[in-house]
C-alpha cells in the first residue's frame, strides 16, 4: 500500500509541474555525453526540473539510457513506428499504471536506476579444468559413502578423499564463485521483475514460474557460501560448487532464450513508457501526424514544464523546406521560450511522445539548436569563437535530401559589431536556406528580420496602469516596441532620457 501510494504521489507531482518533489539526478551525476550534450544545454534538459526529470519513468539502466539516447536523436529508430508502440501501451488504460506500481522501486533511492543483468552467452567453467565434469559425480557420491561407511567399520583412505576434495575445491573455488555471483545477479534481477514479466506477459505465466523456480532454488542454496566454513565442508564432502554449476549450466540451457526475450523487451518497453505515461496524465496532448511534405505546423503548442495553469500557448504557422522563421520583440516577452517550446515539443515527438499541443503535423527531422553559446577559459575560446565553432557545426551536418533539418538559433553573434552580424546572419541563413533547412531565429536587430524569404512574427509587451505586462502571444510582422531601458529603471539603474 504504501508503494502505491508513493507511486501516486510522485505522478500527481509529475502531473502537476510540481518537480521539486520529484526525484531526479543533478546536472553533474548524467553521464558527461548527456549533460554536454548541445540539446541538453541549450534546452535544459538535465536540470533538475529539466526535460529529463519531467519525463522519466525508467526503472532500469539500459532502458534509461535508451530513453535519454533517443531524446537526444542519437538512435535511428523509426519515430512513427515508435509512436505506434506507446499507443499500444495505452490502449490499456490500466497497464500503464500495473507496470510503474510492480517496477517502481520504492524504499531505495529512486534516483539510481536498476541493473539489468545478463546471462553470459557462453559457459567457460569447465574449459580449462574438464576433467571435473567427469570426476565430481564420482567423488561427490563416493565421498560421503565411504565417509558414511567409515563412521561404523573404521575404513581406511577417509581423510585422503577429503583431502582430495579440498586441493580440488581450491583449484575451482574462484570460478566457481564466479557462477556463484552471476546467480545472485540474476536473482536480483528476477526479485524485480518477476512480476512485471508476468503482467507484461500474461499468457506466458506458467513458463515464467518455472523459470523463476529453477533459478530460485540456486539462488537459496548460494546463502550456504556466506559462511567460509559450511561452504569447506560441503565441498569437502560432496563438491557442492560443482553440482551447483551444472545444474545452473542446464538452466542456462533451457531457459536463457526466454529470459534474454523478456529482458529485451521490458526494455524497451520501460523506455517508452515515459511516454505513454506522459499522455496517461495528459489526455489532452495531441499525438502528432505525419507528413511527406517537409513541413512542420502545430495549434495551441506550450512548453510542457510550464504548468497548465500558467501555460501560453501559440499556433505553429505552416513552415517548410527552406522557410525562414525570425521573431522579434522585446525582452522577457517569450521569443526564447517559444523556441524552446517548439523544440521539446519535436523530441517528444520524435520519441514517440504527443506533443503539448492540439495539433501537430511534422515530417521526419533532426533538430539543432543554438540558445546558449559557452566560452571556455581554459581552451582560450571566446564567447563569439564558440559560437562560430557552433554555426560551422551545423552548417556542415544540415544536408539537403535527407530528413528534414530544423534549426533554433537564439541572438546569435552577439559578440561582434552590429554591422558585420547584419552580413553573417544573412550569409549564414542563405547557407541554411539553400540546403533546405528550416530556420527559426530569434533577434532583437530589425534589419536582419527584413531579410528577403523569411517570415516575421514578433511578441512584444503590453502596458497596463503603467506596468509592463507580456501576454506571449506570437503576433504577425515585426516589433516596433523595446523595453530595455524601461527595464534598466525599473532596476534602479539611472539613465537619462537624452544623451
Amino acid at each position: 500500500m504504501e508503494k502505491t501510494l508513493a507511486l501516486i504521489e510522485r505522478e500527481l507531482n509529475r502531473k502537476k509541474g510540481v518537480l521539486k518533489k520529484i526525484p531526479s539526478l543533478e546536472v553533474w551525476e548524467f553521464p558527461e555525453a548527456v549533460r554536454n550534450h548541445p540539446l541538453s544545454v541549450d534546452l535544459d534538459l538535465c536540470t533538475k526540473q529539466g526535460l529529463f526529470a519531467y519525463l522519466d519513468t525508467t526503472v532500469t539502466k539500459d532502458s534509461w539510457d535508451l530513453f535519454l539516447n533517443r531524446l537526444l536523436q542519437n538512435t535511428n529508430e523509426d519515430p512513427k513506428i515508435l509512436q505506434t508502440k506507446v499507443k499500444e501501451l495505452l490502449k490499456n488504460r490500466s497497464l500503464n499504471y500495473q507496470l510503474l506500481r510492480k517496477a517502481f522501486p520504492y524504499g531505495e533511492d529512486t534516483k539510481e536506476k536498476i541493473p539489468f543483468f545478463n546471462i553470459a552467452k557462453d559457459f567457460h567453467f569447465w574449459e580449462k579444468q574438464n576433467y571435473l565434469r567427469f570426476l565430481y559425480p564420482i567423488l561427490g557420491v563416493f565421498t560421503p559413502f565411504w565417509l558414511l561407511l567409515s563412521s561404523f567399520f573404521s575404513l581406511p583412505f577417509a581423510p585422503l578423499l577429503l583431502f582430495v576434495n579440498l586441493i580440488l575445491f581450491i583449484r575451482f573455488r574462484k570460478n566457481s564463485l564466479k557462477v556463484w555471483k552471476q546467480i545472485q545477479n540474476l536473482n536480483q534481477s528476477l526479485e524485480n521483475f518477476e512480476s512485471v514479466w508476468k503482467r507484461l506477459h500474461p499468457k506466458r505465466r506458467v513458463e515464467i514460474q518455472k523459470m523463476s523456480r529453477a533459478l530460485e532454488k540456486l539462488g537459496n542454496s548460494s546463502e550456504w557460501i556466506i559462511s567460509p566454513l559450511p561452504h569447506f565442508l560441503l565441498n569437502a564432502i560432496f563438491l557442492w560448487d560443482l553440482w551447483k554449476v551444472n545444474r545452473f549450466e542446464k538452466w542456462k540451457l533451457n531457459w536463457a532464450p526466454l529470459w534474454t526475450e523478456l529482458k529485451e523487451d521490458w526494455i524497451r518497453v520501460d523506455s517508452l513508457l515515459p511516454f505513454a505515461n506522459l499522455s496517461f496524465l495528459n489526455p489532452n496532448m495531441a499525438f502528432p501526424e505525419w507528413n511527406d511534405k517537409g513541413i512542420i505546423e502545430a495549434e495551441n503548442l506550450g512548453h510542457p514544464l510550464i504548468g497548465t495553469n500558467h501555460r501560453i500557448t501559440n499556433v505553429l504557422p505552416t513552415v517548410g523546406r527552406g522557410g525562414l522563421f525570425i521573431i522579434t520583440g522585446s525582452n522577457m516577452s517569450g521569443k526564447t521560450t517559444y523556441l524552446r517550446a517548439i523544440a521539446v515539443s519535436l523530441l517528444i515527438a520524435g520519441s514517440g511522445g504527443p506533443i503539448p499541443g492540439t495539433r501537430m503535423s511534422i515530417a521526419p527531422f533532426e533538430i539543432h539548436t543554438l540558445i546558449r553559446s559557452q566560452d571556455s577559459l581554459e581552451n582560450g575560446i571566446s564567447f563569439f569563437y564558440s559560437e562560430v565553432r557552433r554555426l560551422s557545426g551545423i552548417i556542415r551536418e544540415t544536408k539537403p535530401d535527407t530528413k528534414l533539418s530544423v534549426l533554433f538559433l537564439d541572438e546569435i553573434l552577439k559578440g561582434t559589431n552590429s554591422k558585420e552580424r547584419q552580413i553573417a546572419t544573412r550569409e549564414i541563413l542563405f547557407a541554411l536556406k539553400e540546403k533546405g533547412a528550416i530556420v527559426f531565429l530569434t533577434t532583437h536587430d530589425l534589419q536582419i528580420a527584413e531579410i528577403e524569404g523569411a517570415t516575421p512574427f514578433h511578441f512584444t509587451e503590453l502596458e497596463l496602469n503603467g506596468e509592463m505586462i507580456f501576454d506571449y502571444k506570437l503576433r504577425e510582422g515585426i516589433s516596433h516596441t523595446t523595453n530595455a531601458l524601461r527595464i534598466l529603471r525599473k532596476e534602479g539603474i539611472p539613465i537619462r532620457e537624452e544623451i
